[in-house]
């Protein structure tokens, strides 16, 4: 045992005595050196998920606020974020169209930078039938008409929502979106003569008209956007005005309403247009010419991109990955019963992991978390994990090799997609651009809670100990994923 004594006020003595307990205890000379190196990663790691090492600011500056708000039109619930200019005065307003099953969290850019140039922005995101004054959390529509006339009719309310807004002077309105919001953008400005601009981006589907755009008319993607690359834009283009517009030329005048531009945004992909500062730029200055206002020399706007916050996350992991070794070294020598040491392992990894977890991606991008009125999600997925674990770890009590390091491996990661798997399977019914959107996220979800699964094999927890942890993560997350239209 290593020894010493402290001669130093309280406070001191308190740190002295956390060091000792964490360094010198009975290990190995080498362990220990290993101990002391997983508390380094660990305050490494927490320092990187505390202040993130690209230091960035929100877009935009003061002189607005931002709050969450529900907008209830025909039976149906909208989740969104209203944006307001500091002041009394009466301001233009600014719709956006979130995404397909994406929140209006991802697009903080775009609303504060508006707000900052003197917009109202309304950011709708989710959108749920209302039944009995309560929201259905499981819809299935096949039918694309039938999709494009739902959001088309929502989008229309949300227009109505801000129009009536005191603070918004509702002659002087500009529709955006992105991606699915945008394609409801092109419909809308067709019912609503008044409208003063259109930014769309990544908007692949613009109706089939024959009478020409009625507004100014903003088309964007990424240079990297694989599902709108910047020739879908040319081809909206001669759609929706009859006009040949390449990426970077401009058409048409704003005065009389038919200003029509391409715009590329170098590198930017499907999903990093949502934090793209060059389309956070573009977007505000076709928004403010578009209501007769001069775009300033600089926008005040700096933009948070989503790899900071990804980096925030990576530290989190890192952190809790080291946590959890450290976690399980400390208590092999405080605890003797096997079971106190396992839960405490366990619930150390679940703290750390959904701290992390919900500070990060759940409040910059989408929210990854318990929702309880979905309880039929949470049901489905709770059965399945059960039903699925208990028959994977009968058949692995019964097989010699399960015990086996590959073996193990091979139940675990059956444990974790099968499940998972069926869910998503029964969700979307294998209606197609359901089942992408959730296979996607939720690869990306179950890669990550892999790489945990595998550290707590390594530590030596039992299968059902580290079954039953992980299943309480994939049942906090997984339900999340699943598109609120389902």
């Amino acid at each position: 045992m290593c020894h010493g004594s402290f001669s130093a006020d309280e406070n001191c003595r308190n740190y002295c005595r956390l060091f000792y307990y964490y360094m010198c205890m009975d290990f190995p000379g080498p362990s220990r050196y290993l101990t002391g190196v997983l508390l380094v990663v660990t305050l490494l790691g927490t320092v990187g998920w505390v202040t993130p090492f690209v230091p960035v600011s929100d877009a935009g500056n003061s002189g607005y606020t931002a709050e969450q708000v529900y907008v209830r039109a025909d039976d149906r619930i909208t989740t969104a974020t209203l944006y307001l200019p500091d002041g009394d005065e009466r301001v233009p307003g600014v719709v956006f169209g979130a995404g397909s099953g994406t929140a209006p969290a991802l697009y903080t850019n775009y609303g504060a930078a508006l707000a900052t140039n003197g917009f109202a922005v309304l950011i709708a995101g989710q959108t749920r039938e209302l039944e009995a004054e309560r929201p259905i959390h499981w819809e299935i529509r096949r039918e694309t008409s039938a999709l494009f006339e739902r959001a088309t009719r929502d989008y229309t309310n949300w227009v109505s929502y801000l129009a009536s807004h005191p603070r918004v002077d509702e002659e002087r309105l500009v529709l955006a979106g992105h991606s699915g919001g945008a394609n409801s953008a092109y419909r809308v400005a067709y019912e609503q003569p008044d409208v003063k601009g259109v930014v769309a981006i990544a908007g692949r589907f613009p109706p089939e008209r024959s009478e020409p755009f009625p507004t100014n008319l903003l088309l964007a993607t990424g240079s990297e956007d694989s599902l709108v690359p910047p020739s879908t834009l040319t081809n909206v283009s001669v759609e929706l005005t009859g006009t040949v517009v390449r990426p970077g030329e401009q058409t048409g005048s704003f005065e009389n309403g038919t200003a029509t531009r391409v715009v590329v945004a170098d590198g930017a992909t499907h999903l990093s247009e949502s934090d793209n500062p060059q389309l956070v730029h573009t977007t505000t200055d076709w928004a403010l010419r578009s209501v007769g206002e001069s775009p300033p020399l600089t926008f005040g706007v700096r933009v948070r991109s989503i790899g900071s916050v990804l980096y925030q996350f990576l530290f989190g992991l890192v952190s809790v990955l080291a946590a959890t070794a450290l976690t399980k070294r400390v208590v092999a020598s405080w605890v003797d019963e096997p079971w106190r040491r396992e839960t405490t392992v366990s619930l150390v990894w679940l703290t750390g992991f959904a701290t992390v977890l919900h500070t990060t991606l759940s409040q910059r991008v989408y929210h990854l978390g318990p929702a309880p009125a979905q309880l039929t999600k949470y049901v489905l997925l709770a059965t399945l994990l059960l039903v699925i674990g208990v028959a994977l770890n009968r058949v692995a009590s019964l097989t010699s090799w399960s015990e086996t390091r590959v073996g193990s491996s091979l139940f675990d990661f059956a444990f974790l997609f099968v499940p998972a798997g069926a869910f998503v399977v029964i969700s979307t019914q294998f209606v197609t651009f359901q089942l992408v959107t959730t296979i996607v996220l939720s690869s990306v979800a179950l890669s990550i809670l892999a790489v945990f699964l595998g550290e707590l094999a390594v530590l030596n927890l039992p299968r059902r100990i580290r079954w039953a942890t992980i299943g309480i993560a994939v049942l906090w997350i997984v339900p999340a994923i699943v598109p609120p239209y389902l």
